[in-house]
């Protein structure tokens, strides 16, 4: 098994990382328990803590002390601390994952990209190194973060290209969370996420964009209200799903099994235009003690159903265009990822029902791909992701350009950046991200 190792940078970065980790060990405690097998390999270590330091268990060895394959980065210490506190996930971590320091980055890019990066490169790349000396055939780098604030955007962004310049061979993917633009509460936001979506272009090899407007829609629409939730969980409970998803063919044994590096492969038909769009179904409250059982959500609805509602645009998590309902989008390339109760010929059936539907790009017409992995999600007999790198993409784009500009245009706040970086980069910025949506927009034709 493959291992990846979760870079989670920033306040948003690591608040979705903790959701997630709890999310896995769930996971893990309900499936048949033969020690420290191949499925736990790939998230987590194994270490026996009597000895200093502690040794590392092989595959195959009794279940001693659980680490996660994970390095936590952020520029102020609250948040990492409180998952330090947390009873379940503290022993998870020792001090040599954690990176921090105390005063942030001011929801400024350049802050967290000029001033953090070069200060936290040196302990970010030690911890690197030690995650992938403890891995026998490293996967990919999963990194976790936001780029509307400070953090997320600049120091993510110092830390993609650090793993991109330094270890090259292993496949670098990014969720990222991006602000909407609707109900922005850090007014730089448009600045930190085109400058982020530079480094998400020139050195991620996947990205899985997500928007916080589109989150929010998905906690209403499974009716878990801010009352139910503290601060925004319930919005990282959606990610989280989204994130169980995406790994677990990296995980679980299955008949069409797709792995980090493989949805790289196959959906990524140009090295610049790798967005790729995330929808899944079913859509769960967080209930973990509900058990897998043949009354959970995803028995209740045939695989067609399944199928139908992964792709509809209300599910996904980028905002739709609503003008032309999809008339003038294409995809590049699209994957269907069933879980649980799916039989690889009934999901390639549903998927050819669906290929009208999904317009693929005329010199793709084989790029509709399918992955079946044999390992239910929590709460749920069966689910199904669609990945689909669309040129739809490029209604978010166009929304985060304009939003750019309305500032840039009014050089509002630049004097918070210029103190810092040359103004430049702004302009090399927002070319590169013209040069993204014209990229697509070819594409699509």
């Amino acid at each position: 098994m493959r291992e990846i190792i979760t870079v989670q940078v920033g306040q948003c970065g690591n608040q979705i990382g903790r959701r997630f980790w709890l999310e896995m060990l769930h996971e893990a405690a309900i499936q048949p328990q033969h020690g420290y097998d191949a499925s736990m390999s790939a998230l987590f270590r194994n270490v026996d803590v009597r000895y200093e330091p502690p040794i590392e268990l092989h595959v195959g060895s009794l279940l001693s002390s659980v680490r996660a394959r994970a390095i936590l980065v952020d520029t102020e210490e609250a948040v990492v601390a409180e998952t330090m506190r947390d009873p379940v996930l503290r022993d998870l971590f020792d001090e040599s994952q954690l990176i921090t320091d105390v005063s942030g980055a001011g929801n400024n890019w350049a802050q967290g990209y000029c001033e953090y990066g070069p200060r936290c490169r040196p302990r970010i790349e030690a911890a690197a190194r030690r995650a992938l000396e403890a891995c026998d055939s490293p996967q990919a780098f999963f990194f976790l973060h936001s780029v509307g604030g400070g953090t997320g955007s600049g120091l993510g962004s110092s830390a993609l290209e650090l793993m991109r310049d330094v270890f090259p061979d292993v496949c670098r993917f990014s969720v990222a969370v991006y602000p909407s633009g609707d109900d922005d509460d850090v007014i730089t936001g448009p600045y930190n996420a085109v400058l982020s979506t530079r480094w998400l272009t020139e050195a991620s090899d996947a990205v899985v964009p997500v928007e916080n407007k589109a989150l929010l829609d998905a906690c209403s629409r499974q009716k878990c209200k801010a009352e139910r939730e503290s601060g925004f969980d319930a919005m990282n409970d959606v990610v989280a799903q989204l994130l169980s998803h995406l790994t677990a063919g990296a995980r679980y044994p299955g008949s069409l099994n797709l792995d980090i590096n493989e949805i790289a492969t196959n959906l990524v038909p140009f090295p610049r235009l790798h967005y790729l769009t995330a929808s899944f179904s079913p859509l769960l409250t967080r209930a973990w003690g509900t058990p897998n059982t043949n009354t959970g959500a995803g028995t209740s609805k045939t695989l067609q159903r399944l199928c139908s509602e992964a792709c509809m645009p209300t599910s996904r998590l980028v905002a739709s265009n609503p003008a032309n309902k999809g008339a003038c989008q294409r995809s590049l390339a699209c994957a269907l990822l069933g879980r649980g109760g799916t039989i690889s010929a009934d999901l390639t059936d549903a998927a050819e029902r669906l290929r009208p539907t999904l317009r693929l790009s005329g010199w793709n017409p084989d790029g509709l791909k399918i992955g079946a992995c044999a390992v239910p999600p929590l709460r749920s007999s069966s689910a199904v992701l669609c990945l689909n790198n669309s040129s739809g993409i490029v209604f978010n784009f166009n929304r985060l350009r304009e939003r750019f500009n309305k500032l840039y245009n009014a050089k509002a706040m630049l004097h918070h950046y210029t103190q810092i970086m040359e103004l430049d980069g702004f302009e090399e910025a927002i070319h590169d991200l013209e040069s993204v949506i014209a990229g697509y927009e070819t594409a699509a034709r």
